[in-house]
């Protein structure tokens, strides 16, 4: 029998975490004030956390950190919104101090939800007159119309993310903006649907299975009391600081940061190329302590099932798996071709369907071949053209390969998951279907040509056409991973399905 963790509980392990984190950056932090890795706001971020904890422990960290930021670069990739938002919740630091560090630097003002609600807030907390509060109410109305789509906030304009969501709501939040409180209370509630008791807070879209999602799902969720599915996150976070030494970057594979990480070491899963280590690291530890110092909730929200015309997110949970799909986007990290599939509950629960895709606009571990959709033997992989909720329990893809529209129907009940692809008849090139990614930790065992298992969660899989398994470059945000594909295939289908554990 399982018992709720008291907010109080939370709120201490969440000062605890905020003090180790801390300390691990000061020990990392090098004597020019920066960190050894590259880094864009860690900075900011992390001599904010110290002037929080303890000013006088750490005025050396401090004091370093202000003078790399004052002589950074203000290049093309200068980090303003995330920059200023670090400086102006900073206690210990003076306007005058703040103007010489960010210089005369502009926002950066791309087109992405997050970025947006920065520049928003840092304006609402600099406005000093009837100007900059219309400038304000204008800029917010803006990000309504463009990424607001009740209860989710677009990652970009077409697209969603789940960690992004997460940032979005917890920006909103922190605001003393009631509005504002009101459209993140409303969007925790999906926050709290997606996490439930697994503590997996963000596994579909950009940024699937890292820290810096999941800490802004925990800020957020004990907010609004949400305290069950802030103790399942939060214990993720520990188990990760415990193996690790440190918070990784990434919290599927909970495994230490290697001597030379990035997107193409096979040993840094779920980095892409714009992602820092230091940066997600202080940014974690700015979050703990805001978290630790929330104060208990009367009245707590309780997650409600999404409605059926919500079109960006599918979510289905049976007592045996929890499913997850992102069901729009414009890139393969963003949309959910295969269901992200958590099985078991609780402390028991490991993911079986990993989040898939990544970045490929840059040198990363994601290529074509990391995206499950049909391919030929040549190597062309299908393109995702849309997906569709048919029903609570369906879900339609379509997709095209080398011409032909092919379409994949995704079946999800109390105890199996069925996948059904078909396409065209390629003449002389039949197609390669599914391409399902499971995660390599599950150790899959040969039964048939037709059959295989996972023993450790209590899944077999069929098909009713021949299955082979490959490992050839086959990576997930939870590191590597094993393929099963159905060759020279015009139509197949495979079943998920989990035995009744007495």
């Amino acid at each position: 029998m399982s018992f709720s963790v008291s907010h109080t509980e939370i709120t201490q392990r969440c000062l605890q975490l905020a003090h180790l984190i801390a300390d691990d950056l000061a020990t990392r932090q090098q004597s020019n004030g920066s960190f050894p890795l590259p880094d864009f706001y860690a900075k900011a971020f992390a001599a904010n956390l110290w002037d929080h904890i303890d000013r006088d422990k750490y005025r050396i960290n401090i004091d370093r950190a202000l003078h790399a930021l004052t002589c950074a670069p203000q290049d093309g990739s200068y980090h303003r919104e995330f920059i200023e938002y670090a400086l102006l919740d900073m206690p210990g630091l003076s306007q005058q101090r703040r103007t010489e560090i960010l210089h005369a630097s502009s926002n950066q003002c791309p087109d992405v939800a997050n970025w947006q609600i920065l520049g928003l807030i840092n304006r609402q907390s600099c406005a000093t007159g009837i100007w900059d509060t219309a400038v304000g109410i204008a800029h917010y109305n803006f990000i309504r119309a463009r990424y607001w789509r009740s209860p989710t906030f677009l990652d970009r304009s077409r697209s969603f993310s789940a960690q992004y969501h997460a940032f979005c709501t917890t920006l909103l939040a922190d605001s003393q903006n009631r509005p504002q409180q009101q459209m993140a209370k409303t969007a925790t509630r999906l926050i709290a649907d997606m996490t439930g008791s697994h503590g997996y807070a963000n596994l579909i879209g950009r940024g699937a299975g890292q820290s810096f999602g999941a800490v802004c799902a925990l800020f957020t969720l004990l907010k609004y009391g949400a305290t069950d599915q802030a103790s399942a996150i939060l214990r993720h976070l520990e188990i990760a600081f415990d193996k690790c030494g440190s918070l990784p970057l990434n919290l599927l594979p909970p495994v230490p940061l290697p001597p030379n990480p990035g997107p193409e070491n096979p040993k840094t899963p779920g980095w892409y190329s714009y992602n820092r280590h230091d940066d997600y690291l202080a940014f974690a530890g700015y979050w703990l302590f805001k978290t630790a110092n929330l104060a208990p909730v009367k009245t707590a929200i309780t997650p409600q099932p999404l409605p059926d015309q919500a079109s960006q997110v599918f979510l289905f949970s049976s007592g045996h798996y929890h499913a997850q799909m992102a069901l729009c986007g414009e890139q393969c990290f963003d949309y959910t071709t295969a269901p992200v599939i958590v099985s078991g509950h609780g402390e028991k629960a490991c993911l079986l369907l990993p989040p898939t895709g990544g970045e490929q606009d840059s040198p990363s571990l994601y290529g074509p071949a990391t995206i499950p959709l049909p391919a030929l033997d040549g190597g062309d992989v299908a393109r995702f053209i849309s997906a569709k909720r048919r029903s609570s329990n369906h879900v339609e893809i379509a997709f095209e390969l080398a011409g032909i529209k092919g379409q994949r129907d995704i079946i999800f009940s109390e105890n199996d998951v069925t996948i059904k692809d078909q396409i065209g008849n390629t003449q002389s090139e039949k197609a390669n279907l599914f391409r399902i990614l499971i995660d390599e930790n599950l150790e899959l065992s040969q039964k048939s040509d037709t059959e295989f298992a996972a023993p450790k969660v209590g899944v077999t899989i069929t098909s009713d056409h021949p299955l082979t398994l490959d490992k050839k470059d086959a990576f997930s945000a939870a590191g590597a991973a094993t393929r099963i594909t159905a060759h020279g295939a015009n139509c197949a289908t495979l079943k998920l399905r989990w035995e009744d554990q007495e």
